[in-house]
């Protein structure tokens, strides 16, 4: 049923290399500015964790979260840095947050063969928003990690052969204009957008064509002549359509 399913990683934090003749290829510095390191607590975005060490992403879109990878610290000064254990939650929209679980890991190696360990598999969870917050580590006066690493399929391009397309709208709420993500299966069919009020006037109507490698597009909904509120765009394409509810600020 699903026509297209893009499997991506995402790579966060820094110093990741691939470099294909080495012996380790998943293999992380030892130097300590290669990571995260936190010495202060501070106002955890998630109320429940009150003040703490933590971290939080923001992926730009909701993604399907699949396996993930861990490397911990591994500046060999400062094993004891490195995180034991720690909460992950996340969110669509970086207030509400649901709890994945908490796990443990273990020390780094310090050495220059160090491969990190496997992380939680997030099962399909889809999230724009992911946080970290370490429980405990390893002893040491600061908290942190050198990498997380994420395997994602972008619901974007998940397309049900029913549906025809797939589609996101953002920002949300807008000013002025939105930008249109979409992947179809009818590549050479327009797109007709139209913008109606809550009473079902309707607002504004045009198309655009999709253009080979492109799947973002700028939609003038010229906002500066539409009053604050909400308002229903749909999205039609080779007969099939989508809805979306936008926010006028």
């Amino acid at each position: 049923m699903k026509a297209i399913k893009l499997h991506i990683t995402i790579i966060l934090l820094l110093g990741y290399q691939v470099a294909t003749s080495q012996c380790f290829p998943d293999r992380h510095s030892t130097t300590w500015f290669d990571g995260w390191v936190s010495c202060e607590t501070s106002v955890n975005p998630n109320s429940t964790h009150g003040e703490s060490h933590w971290i939080m992403y923001d992926f730009g879109y909701q993604y399907v979260l699949n396996e993930s990878k861990f490397w911990n610290s591994n500046e060999p000064k400062n094993l004891d840095f490195g995180i034991n254990e720690y909460h992950i939650d996340y969110s669509t929209d970086g207030n509400e947050w649901i709890s994945l679980g908490t796990y443990t890991m273990e020390q780094a190696s310090g050495e220059s063969t160090y491969e990190g360990v496997d992380g939680p598999d997030f099962e399909g969870t889809k999230a724009r928003y992911l946080l970290i917050t370490p429980v405990s580590n390893h002893g040491g006066s600061c908290f942190g990690f050198s990498e997380l690493r994420i395997d994602i399929t972008d619901p974007i391009e998940v397309i049900d052969e029913e549906d025809g397309f797939n589609a996101a709208v953002y920002p949300n709420p807008f000013v002025d204009d939105i930008n249109i993500r979409i992947a179809s299966l009818f590549e050479d069919a327009p797109v007709t957008y139209t913008l109606y009020d809550l009473l079902g006037r309707q607002i504004l109507e045009n198309d655009f064509s999709l253009i080979e490698n492109t799947t973002t597009y700028n939609i003038p909904l010229n906002g500066e002549d539409l009053a604050t509120g909400i308002y229903i765009l749909t999205l039609t394409q080779n007969g099939k359509q989508k809805s979306f509810k936008l926010v006028k600020d």
